[in-house]
């Protein structure tokens, strides 16, 4: 007798015969309807899918879900759910199928089963003689698979598993099995196509004693004991455990989630504040510059001992400390120019540190702990600003310690991997900063909110609210991140990350100007270019009683028609940098073909880009508001024959 779609020792071929016969009857009542999207057998809806999608690309689906170096945890996961499911779907199917065909007897039921899995495209089955399907304790089938559709999938995608990979085999498999013979059954695949062996062997008993018939089995077959490893016993109730992890999973996640959303909402909110500050800044600095530079042409037409010179003095003052409030807010919104040099972090800290002391009052102690040991900590920073963020978060830690405490600083080297990356804490190495003080420390809502400008819980008058945001610009602003630690009454901890530098080779050059600018005959001859008319008459004022000789243009247009007049002189050009029409660093360029080597003095309230004058040679930045004399300093700085590298920022 000749059995086609399943291979068994010969006493039990008459009856699995019988069941290709009936097995056959049941799907040649096959019905496909495309035009309705349906396929039906015997009355019962299919519908076809890929074997891949179901092996070999699940896997892959699953170890993309877990991440890098998470793939046994992975594979675990993967084959838990598809044997859980298979099981599942056998027991489903056998029962549907047994009441479809009218099947009662329990060994008839059980021979459909590798037949019906012939025709459902899973596999062919081959029995071995030495099974013992009997409906006891003793239940014991040895089977091979020699066309599984899961071992087919990773060989034909080229790839070699380190596991037996027919799963869903081994599940559909055993649950008709246990649905047959009403037996609680499991399957474990010991020999597998898809890990290099020559065929797809499977053990199928009871849970309880599986593992003893794989035992002996392999007992028997001492030629089989190199190759048969890393099987695995299913867990049959795996299933509520997996349902535990995903809900778990699926509980960080949402925590993960949230918590990144949060993050998000509170880089806008930062953002939208600093493109505040940045559009508010020009027009600010004009206007202290105007008072500052109108208060000081007063001063000086006054005698030394007039009264009234103190008033301006003061007047100066205030115009002083509101510019600072606006370049804190620059700070912040990451729009200052920058003049990063290679730093020993920790020689930065001990330095300002010691300059720091006397502000922090001697009911702070200062600690320095050393971590890595005493090699250089190199960055890649503005030496100023970095001050300004010690400054900072010091005074923070005093102003948290009313009653005195104790400041501690660390820097050292760290890296930090993928795996634990998160937005504080990016991925790469860097260089740490922390600042821990044993002050009062933080609530959820305070901590949430400390890097926000203008907030603060001190009392009204004793904090501007832009210390801590300040810090937060000119980090990001220098490539790092910044986060804070605290607990109430537990103090805070300030982390500063800034990416490491390779150490400097040689000493660099000090930014100096570039090119020589010809010894001039005096008075000095500057083109002055700025739209907004107090500021310009304010500064050409300033000039004039300086002894220059000053030529002013409301624009850049106007500018560039008087340096393109014939026979026009310019010793040096004094612009605006935020101009309608053209930028200052168009005008330079323009101006500069008719005007080469012109030294050029950019004055502005705001740079909307940081980087907007690098590789501009033979010029300078000066910052609104500014007093007089630096201004007069700059100039005399453009105009003097000294050697240069690049645009140099003032204040």
């Amino acid at each position: 007798m000749t059995l086609r779609t399943v291979r068994v020792p010969t006493p039990h071929e008459a009856l699995f015969a019988q069941a290709e016969e009936v097995v056959s009857r049941y799907f040649a009542a096959r019905r496909d309807d495309p035009e309705h999207g349906t396929i039906e057998i015997s009355g019962e809806r299919y519908v076809l899918v890929r074997a891949a999608s179901l092996s070999v690309e699940f896997f892959e689906m699953v170890r993309g879900l877990y991440g890098p170096g998470r793939e046994s945890e992975a594979d675990e996961f993967a084959r838990n759910i598809l044997f859980d499911l298979a099981h599942a779907v056998g027991r489903a199917d056998a029962r549907t199928f047994h009441e479809k065909m009218g099947l009662t007897d329990s060994v008839a039921k059980l021979s459909a089963g590798p037949v019906h899995f012939a025709h459902a495209g899973w596999a062919f089955v081959d029995i071995s003689e030495q099974s013992q399907p009997t409906p006891d304790d003793d239940y014991f089938l040895l089977y091979d698979h020699p066309y599984s559709f899961e071992a087919d999938a990773w060989t034909r995608s080229g790839r070699q598993a380190s596991f037996p990979v027919c799963i869903m085999n081994s599940g559909y498999s055993s649950g008709w099995c246990e649905q047959s013979f009403g037996l609680t059954l499991v399957a474990t695949e010991v020999l597998c196509r898809g890990r290099g062996d020559d065929v797809c062997r499977f053990v199928m008993a009871p849970p309880h004693r599986i593992e003893e018939h794989v035992t002996r089995y392999l007992d028997a077959r001492p030629d089989l004991a190199t190759r048969v490893a890393g099987y695995a016993i299913p867990d049959f109730f795996a299933r509520k455990r997996v349902e535990e992890d995903l809900r778990r999973r699926f509980a960080q996640e949402l925590r993960e989630r949230e918590a990144a959303e949060e993050r998000l909402r509170q880089a806008q909110k930062l953002e939208a504040v600093g493109r505040l500050a940045g559009g508010i800044a020009h027009d600010f600095n004009n206007l202290m510059a105007v008072v500052m530079a109108r208060a000081e042409n007063l001063a000086r037409r006054l005698e030394r001992d007039d009264p009234h010179r103190a008033e301006l003095d003061q007047i100066v003052l205030a115009a002083e400390k509101a510019s600072q409030l606006t370049r804190q807010l620059l700070a912040f919104s990451r729009s200052q120019v920058l003049r990063p040099e290679t730093l020993d972090l920790r020689a930065v800290v001990n330095d300002t540190m010691a300059l720091l002391a006397p502000l922090l009052g001697a009911d702070v102690t200062v600690e320095h702990v050393r971590e890595g040991g005493d090699a250089p900590a190199w960055v890649s920073v503005d030496r100023s600003q970095i001050e300004q963020v010690l400054a900072n978060l010091a005074v923070n830690a005093r102003d948290a310690m009313p009653g005195g405490g104790t400041l501690t600083l660390a820097v050292r080297p760290v890296e930090i991997t993928r795996a634990s990356a998160s937005a504080e804490q990016p991925e790469g190495q860097w260089i740490e900063l922390s600042v821990r003080d044993t002050g009062q420390g933080m609530d959820d809502a305070a901590r949430a909110r400390a890097f926000e400008p203008f907030f603060t819980t001190k009392p009204d008058g004793e904090g501007s609210g832009l210390g801590l945001a300040t810090v937060y610009g000119i980090v990001a602003q220098s490539g790092g991140a910044v986060r804070v630690e605290s607990e109430l009454g537990r103090g805070a901890r300030f982390v500063v990350l800034l990416p490491r530098a390779k150490p400097p080779h040689g000493a660099s050059l000090d930014g100096a100007q570039t090119g020589v600018v010809a010894a001039r005959r005096a008075p000095l001859r500057v083109l002055l270019v700025d739209d907004d008319l107090l500021l310009r008459e304010a500064l050409a004022a300033l000039l004039r009683e300086s002894g220059a000789e000053v030529v002013v243009a409301p624009g850049a247009m106007e500018a560039i028609a008087l340096a393109e007049t014939p026979g026009t002189r310019f010793d040096a050009l004094i612009t605006d940098f935020v101009m309608p029409r053209m930028n200052g660093r168009a005008l330079t360029e323009r101006v500069r073909a008719t005007h080469p080597g012109l030294p050029v003095l950019v004055v502005s309230g705001h740079l909307p880009d940081p980087t907007a004058l690098d590789g501009l040679e033979r010029s300078r930045l000066l910052l609104k508001p500014f007093r007089g004399e630096e201004l007069l300093d700059a100039i005399r700085a453009i105009t003097t024959p000294a050697p240069a590298s690049s645009a140099t920022r003032m204040r």
